[in-house]
C-alpha cells in the first residue's frame, strides 16, 4: 500500500497543548458515584485522589482506529485478522466502525507498523492524555459537560444495540474536538494499572513491563457509568474481544 493510499484511511489529529487539568476523581464524590452507577464507594476508589497534572504537548486522534485502516496492516503485514470479521477483511458494514478484538500487544505491533510506514511515530496514548483529551482542564464527568445525554454516545442506554461508525455522535465531542471518548469501544491505553496520583516516571508507562494495561471510555455494551471520563478499566496485555479497540498519539516538539 502506498502511502498515498494509506494517509486516506488515517485519522484526523488534533494537538493538545500543555496545560493544567484535574485527573481522577475528588474522594469526597465517591459515595454520590456508587449511588448513582451502583456498587460502594470502595469501587470508585482507584479514581482518586484528585490531581493536578501539567503534560507536555501531544497529538491524539479524533476518533478511533478503524476496521478499513487496521486491514491495510493485516494485508500488509501478515497480521492475524479479528475473529469478528469471520475472514481476512471486515465485512462492508464495519469497515468504518473502530476495529475491536485486538489486545493491547496488537496495538502496539499496528503503532509499530503505521510508524514504519509512515515515517510517523505513532503510539497509544497514556492514560493521563487519554483523560485530558476527553475531558479538557476542568474535570467534567463526560467529554460534553456534568450532565449525561443518552444522544452524545453510545453506550447501552443509548439504545443502539452495537457498535456504530466512528463520528457518529458529533454533540458528544471533548473539549479538543475528539469524538467517541464516551461508549462505542473501549479504548487501550499504554500505561499499566497503577494506584494514583499518576506519576509519568514510576515505571507505569514502561511497554515491557509486565501487568494490565489501563482501559478508558467505556463501550456500546456498558452502561454510561462507564463512560465517565474519569473511568478507569484494566485488563491483562492479551486480552481481546468484541469491545476493545484503541485510538492513536504522537509526540509533538
Amino acid at each position: 500500500m502506498s502511502r498515498a493510499d494509506l494517509a486516506d484511511l488515517l485519522p484526523d489529529f488534533v494537538v493538545v497543548p500543555s496545560r493544567p487539568f484535574l485527573m481522577g476523581t475528588p474522594e469526597h464524590e465517591l459515595s454520590a458515584l456508587a449511588k448513582a452507577f451502583g456498587g460502594t464507594r470502595e469501587s470508585y476508589r482507584e479514581e482518586s485522589p484528585q490531581h493536578v497534572l501539567t503534560l507536555p504537548p501531544f497529538a491524539i486522534a479524533c476518533t478511533p482506529v478503524t476496521n478499513a485502516l487496521y486491514a491495510a496492516y493485516v494485508a500488509d503485514a501478515g497480521a492475524c485478522p479479528p475473529l469478528i470479521w469471520r475472514g481476512s477483511t471486515p465485512p462492508d458494514n464495519l469497515r468504518d466502525c473502530p476495529v475491536t478484538d485486538v489486545s493491547w500487544e496488537d496495538a502496539q505491533q499496528f503503532c509499530l507498523w503505521l510508524s514504519e510506514m509512515t515515517a510517523v511515530q505513532y503510539r497509544l496514548p497514556t492514560e493521563a492524555e487519554w483523560e485530558y483529551a476527553a475531558r479538557g482542564s476542568d474535570g467534567r464527568r463526560f467529554p460534553w459537560g456534568d450532565d449525561w445525554d443518552p444522544a452524545r454516545a453510545n453506550t447501552r442506554d443509548s439504545g443502539s444495540g452495537g457498535i456504530t461508525p466512528v463520528g457518529m455522535h458529533p454533540a458528544g465531542a471533548s473539549p479538543f474536538g475528539c469524538l467517541d471518548m464516551a461508549g462505542n469501544v473501549w479504548e487501550w491505553t499504554a500505561s499499566l494499572d497503577a494506584p494514583y496520583p499518576y506519576r509519568p516516571d514510576d515505571g507505569r508507562e514502561d511497554p515491557g513491563a509486565p501487568g494490565r494495561r489501563i482501559l478508558r471510555g467505556g463501550s456500546f455494551a456498558n452502561p454510561h457509568g462507564f463512560a465517565r471520563c474519569a473511568c478507569r478499566f484494566r485488563l491483562a496485555p492479551t486480552v481481546r474481544n468484541e469491545f476493545l479497540g484503541f485510538r492513536l498519539a504522537r509526540s509533538v516538539n
